[in-house]
């Protein structure tokens, strides 16, 4: 049996990205999936309206790729989850993975995480981190593989977008939540309500991608107390919408607790000036 047919009786994976003005390093990202060693996979890219390129770009690897379709949202909707779940809706895969239109694939990613879904409900990987101009800011180190569920997720989220593959059939009673509140933790807070419902997930202790590390990202200016705010918030709509309370219940209270050591510290700060 050739190369060719093999792939053919592999299950297809479709990728979805959300891009908006990405005309620097959409290129780069989007050949980073062509390179994979896996081939039984179909790009889908929703444009959020771009003012830049990135259109033409996107409609020039449409043309010479048959298996990358681009659509583009009727207006834009001021964060990805919107053109996230478009993408999942055009969807024809068994597995769904994630991408944003900066970051880069390693060849094998998808051939390893799909060795991987056979047995987890969610696969993600460690990631090496990059600037802007490529450059490496951080390596990641190979260790163990770890079982991640809620409790993995309690003091810090693991779960790097770009490294994610799920199950299709159980991430559509997810969906990334549009609301605008929680722009920047909609990636974070999708995977906490799907890992409340399927528990079975691993973080593979390798890096797979490389996380591009930009500073006009829009969860970049999310910090301090706006961004503990913001996670008390998407936690507890999390919690409204999951039948499973417990571990987001935990997550729930840790970042409350955060907020308020934050919020004595600024205040002590503040005093001593």
């Amino acid at each position: 049996m050739t190369f060719e047919k093999l792939q053919n009786n592999k299950s297809l994976c479709s990728i979805i990205m959300s891009v908006y003005n990405g005309e620097l390093y959409i290129k780069e990202t989007i050949k980073s999936v062509i390179n994979q060693s896996y081939k039984n996979w179909e790009l889908i890219i929703v444009d959020n309206c771009s003012t830049d390129k990135t259109i033409d770009i996107l409609n020039d690897f449409q043309s010479r790729y048959d298996n990358i379709k681009v659509y583009i949202t009727e207006s834009n909707s001021d964060g990805p989850a919107v053109p996230r779940n478009i993408g999942i809706q055009k969807s024809k895969g068994k597995y769904l993975a994630f991408l944003d239109s900066d970051d880069i694939w390693y060849e094998n990613k998808l051939a390893i995480q799909l060795d991987y879904i056979k047995k987890y409900n969610l696969v993600c990987s460690l990631s090496n981190k990059i600037d802007d101009e490529g450059m490496m800011i951080s390596e990641e180190s190979t260790v163990a593989d770890q079982l991640i569920d809620l409790s993995a997720l309690v003091m810090r989220n693991k779960i790097v977008h770009s490294s994610v593959v799920v199950h299709k059939d159980l991430f559509l009673s997810i969906m990334f939540d549009e609301d605008k509140l929680i722009n920047g933790l909609e990636d974070i807070n999708a995977y906490r309500r799907y890992l409340a419902l399927h528990s079975n997930g691993v973080l593979i202790g390798r890096p797979l991608i490389s996380n591009r590390v930009l500073s006009s990202s829009l969860g970049s200016g999310i910090k301090g107390e706006k961004r503990l705010a913001k996670g008390i918030y998407s936690l507890a709509k999390s919690m409204i919408v999951t039948d499973t309370y417990d571990g987001i219940l935990m997550c729930l209270l840790i970042k409350i607790r955060s907020y308020i050591k934050y919020s004595i510290i600024k205040k002590l700060k503040y005093r001593k000036m």
